[in-house]
């Protein structure tokens, strides 16, 4: 008897299964969800760019429905963005960091940073190069590779004190033994782009981004601006990469150096300064997490992260703006960046200290 009434039993539930329908599919957490994507540089520049072409797409595999919105919190070269995001942001997962770590401004104990880059994670971080212009019209007049080292006093633009971007049209000068005024302050390469071509700036730097962006088509190619040399990653083996996507004919930094120097290569603090910058702003921008995140929220955006880079959409995308591949790593292969970039030498923390310490500053008008 009691066999026959589990049967009874066994078959009005599978009745009853079937009259409800098939089980959904368990929704994903990022499933309908906006998430914020902080980026501490100003609206409209090269990195914001490249930031709203991949979260277009990476959205898609995060969820059903899920929208990434781009915050833009600029100020103080990236610090204002990185200090909102460390003390403002809840570690549930819905808020990322898209832009530039600030190893230098941490490692430097400068005024007004609040964050901690070991409280942090990377989600997926992208390799860029960089190229330092200037206008041609410069006095005494910039039309040979030696001539930059006759100018009495270059004017320099930039974000701030410790960004990339300001640290690449510096750092070469101080090297070089071109005496120059920094300009802080402008917040995006429109911006810069606006003051190089006014002639309130004489100099500045750009990612790869900026320069077919903002430049190539602009001072480059009308002849107003010059493309001095181009910087890019230290790699292992103490090489320096070569990115492939500038002119023909553009050197780097090093081989600048020497062809003005003689064939004498660079050395010192200052240029230990500058490997250790191309070393570990080798991966100058990409995502970022709260390391308090729960570890399954972190390995869902590292995994979209992963499959938008294969995305047909975002690689045209990507490829028409940069005029070459993208070249990221994820999670635990870039990982190093926050945990080992106090890894300096004396001489290379002696270098940075004389160019983040330098007095050659006013303010922009």
């Amino acid at each position: 008897m009691t066999f026959i009434n589990n049967s009874l039993w066994t078959i009005a539930a599978a009745a009853a299964i079937a009259l409800a329908g098939p089980t959904p599919a368990k929704a994903g957490f990022y499933d309908g969800k906006d998430v914020t994507v902080i980026m501490n540089v100003g609206a409209g520049g090269g990195l914001t760019r490249s930031g709203r072409l991949f979260t277009n797409t990476m959205k898609n595999y995060l969820g059903k429905g899920t929208n990434m919105v781009i915050k833009n919190i600029a100020g103080a070269g990236g610090v204002k963005g990185m200090n909102f995001f460390a003390e403002k942001t809840k570690p549930d997962g819905l808020t990322v960091l898209w832009g530039t770590s600030q190893q230098m401004a941490q490692l430097r104990k400068l005024r007004g940073v609040r964050f901690d880059l070991s409280k942090l994670t990377v989600i997926g971080a992208g390799s860029s190069s960089y190229v330092s212009i200037a206008r041609s019209d410069f006095p005494p007049g910039l039309k040979r590779a030696g001539d930059l080292l006759k100018v009495k006093k270059m004017i320099v633009g930039g974000r701030g004190t410790t960004d990339g971007l300001g640290l690449w049209a510096r750092l070469p000068l101080l090297i070089l033994g071109v005496d120059y005024r920094y300009v802080p302050g402008y917040r995006g390469q429109p911006k810069m782009n606006a003051a190089i071509r006014a002639k309130e700036i004489g100099l500045l730097s750009t990612g790869s981004t900026g320069y077919f962006a903002f430049y190539e088509n602009t001072i480059l190619k009308s002849g107003e601006g010059t493309a001095l040399y181009y910087h890019s990653t230290l790699t292992p083996d103490g090489k320096f990469s070569n990115p492939g996507v500038f002119p023909p004919g553009l050197k780097h930094f090093s081989e600048y150096y020497k062809e003005t120097h003689g064939g004498k290569s660079p050395s010192g603090p200052l240029w230990e300064a500058y490997k250790w910058i191309s070393r570990y702003n080798s991966r100058p921008f990409g995502m970022y997490a709260l390391k308090a995140v729960d570890p399954a929220r972190i390995a869902d955006l590292r995994g979209a992260f992963r499959k938008n880079l294969t995305d047909p959409d975002f690689l045209a995308g990507w490829r028409k703006a940069q005029k070459t591949d993208p070249n990221f790593g994820v999670g635990e292969e870039v990982d190093w960046l926050l945990k080992e970039f106090n890894n300096i030498s004396p001489a290379a923390l002696a270098g940075l200290k004389k160019l983040t310490a330098s007095k050659k500053k006013m303010k922009k008008k």
